[in-house]
């Protein structure tokens, strides 16, 4: 589907070649608003998981910071007491198989489980992690594998397939709206009556600029009446690459450094180490969930080199496709960064009342009278 690409840049596209391409954009733009139709008309049911699910998941293309926040809620909930199952596509993967990280095996490399799952279960040993593109039947596995309480649906907001309990959207303030159009023309994977669909937002990067009078007004003329959390990203932590030894932070303001990364908004990255004081002399940017290959990396430790650069600098989702190459002695680090909120104890509260209204859902069921007077059973122990 076209909302799984990354955005195209299409400045450059001629004026004849954006007219041919207008009438079937409009017709795939017609697909998508009969998808959204089919389902919100009952034509089409979604699939539902006895456990509750939370969901994820953005309406433009590009980074806005959906991964930490998967990350922050799946920690939070761990922490809680509840057993956590990510359910994930994996995009990027090679492989259609199912993979399960964080379950007792060894882990795959990224190729069998994608950048994001990888990296994610890194940052959470203790959170198991279903890696496919059938989320329903990946969470049917993990409620008769593991006994999970909840899941938390990555990526999930055009994932209409699978019936959600909380259904959280993440806007990056700084481009909220995908300029109002669709793919190819603009960044959004739908129209924007699709937020109201949204039982919560949550604005990410609001430590930078942007007009939050406008973003509220849109919300509201779209008819989203969920409440709405402003959160951003602090930098928390550097390590080696390969190692994953904890550094000082200060390495990356003592000396010059290089900086590369595959991300759907890379001058995020480098605008974060920029505001830290780094003496950043180089940068590479590569396209979203991009494959390195030994030849990328000889010829990005050159280029550094080059540019006077005595350090690399990459994130945790880069890191997990490239520390098996050799950067020939230039040495690497990672960058870890963590969302905060500016009212996290609202959001907390949210989750929690989410999971306890699905349980209080699913016992009624269990204790409601069955035909014939009996008690109805739980069909699926």
């Amino acid at each position: 589907m076209l909302w799984t690409l990354p955005a195209i840049n299409v400045d450059r596209w001629s004026p004849s070649l954006r007219a041919a391409l207008y009438a079937p954009l409009k017709l795939y733009e017609l697909g998508v608003r009969l998808r959204i139709a089919l389902y919100e008309t009952a034509y089409l049911h979604p699939k539902r998981l006895t456990k509750p699910v939370i969901s994820v998941g953005n309406i433009t293309v590009g980074g806005t910071g959906k991964t930490p926040l998967v990350e922050y809620i799946a920690r939070y909930l761990t922490d809680e007491g509840h057993e956590t199952v990510i359910l994930t596509r994996g995009y990027g993967r090679r492989s259609t198989a199912r993979v399960v990280l964080n379950a007792g095996q060894p882990a795959p490399d990224w190729t069998a489980a994608g950048d994001e799952p990888l990296m994610l279960a890194r940052r959470l040993p203790d959170v198991k992690i279903v890696v496919g593109a059938d989320r329903y039947a990946n969470g049917r596995f993990a409620e008769a594998a593991y006994g999970c309480d909840v899941f938390v649906l990555d990526d999930g907001f055009q994932h209409l397939q699978l019936g959600r309990d909380l259904n959280i959207l993440v806007l990056d303030a700084t481009d909220p709206f995908g300029d109002g159009e669709l793919l190819p023309f603009g960044r959004l994977r739908e129209p924007l009556y699709a937020l109201r669909r949204a039982d919560a937002v949550v604005v990410t990067r609001t430590d930078r600029a942007f007009d939050q009078e406008q973003l509220l007004g849109v919300l509201s003329a779209c008819e989203v009446t969920a409440p709405v959390f402003f959160a951003y990203h602090d930098l928390v932590g550097v390590h080696e690459l390969g190692t994953r030894r904890p550094q000082a932070q200060r390495i990356l303001v003592t000396q010059p450094i290089g900086v590369f990364s595959a991300l759907g908004k890379p001058t995020v990255f480098e605008d974060d180490l920029a505001n830290l004081g780094a003496n950043i002399v180089f940068t590479k940017r590569f396209p979203d969930h991009y494959p390195y290959t030994a030849t990328d990396i000889t010829a990005l430790v050159a280029e550094a080199q080059a540019a006077g650069a005595t350090r690399l600098v990459t994130t945790e989702k880069d890191a997990v496709k490239v520390e098996g190459f050799d950067f020939g002695g230039l040495p690497v680090s990672v960058v870890e960064i963590k969302t905060q909120f500016e009212d996290e104890v609202g959001l907390k509260s949210l989750l929690l009342r989410t999971i306890v209204r699905k349980k209080g859902k699913y016992y009624r069921k269990l204790s409601s009278p069955a035909p014939g007077g009996a008690v109805a059973s739980d069909d699926r122990r």
